[in-house]
């Protein structure tokens, strides 16, 4: 589990550093706009891997054999969400202007990614005890799935940033609402 916590805070800090570096050009660099469904999708990315993180922190005490198969999927969840911070999170800020701009770029590659972090989601599910488990989530678990699902079919067509900063804030709404249905599970 140590090289999925390192990928985890790989995926956390590249976030931190894209805020920091946010932060240094608006403090003396070229103006730069910031973005709505750029920020809240960002904040999202960080609230699901620091949730992932916690989750599979406790994993040992669900699942008490362990396979090769089993840690692969790990590491391949933990870098599904790796991917989305880099995809949102530019490497330089050369060139960057308008952060809604550079969302709306990246969309297609961002949605994907989205939908396939989605899917290992719904397998982790499994892994961690089957259906029974999924159900036991309750409600909260469906309607972010649903909305995730229904954000991700929408925003691979529409290049209309007021639908990207609904579905963002719909999508991070559902994850609140499903981490405080977990918070027991977690340990709070």
């Amino acid at each position: 589990m140590v090289l999925v916590s390192i990928i985890v805070g790989l995926s956390l800090g590249h976030v931190m550093l894209g805020v920091g570096g946010l932060i240094d050009r608006r403090a003396g660099g070229p103006p730069i706009k910031l973005g709505l469904a750029h920020g809240i999708w960002l904040g999202f990315v960080f609230l699901w891997s620091t949730q992932f993180w916690w989750w599979e922190f406790r994993l040992s005490e669900v699942i008490t054999e362990w396979t090769l198969g089993l840690y692969l999927f790990l590491l391949s969840y933990a870098l599904a969400l790796f991917l989305l911070s880099v995809i949102l999170v530019p490497r330089t800020w050369d060139g960057v202007t308008d952060l809604d701009e550079y969302f709306l770029q990246r969309r297609v590659w961002f949605y994907w990614a989205f939908a396939g972090t989605n899917v290992i989601d719904v397998v982790d599910g499994l892994v961690k005890g089957g259906a029974g488990y999924i159900e036991g989530l309750g409600p909260s678990i469906w309607l972010l799935w649903l909305v995730s699902g229904l954000a991700c079919v929408v925003g691979l067509r529409s290049t209309r940033l007021r639908y990207h900063e609904v579905a963002a804030a719909a999508v991070f709404v559902s994850q609140i609402a499903q981490q405080f249905n977990d918070a027991p599970r977690l340990g709070f």
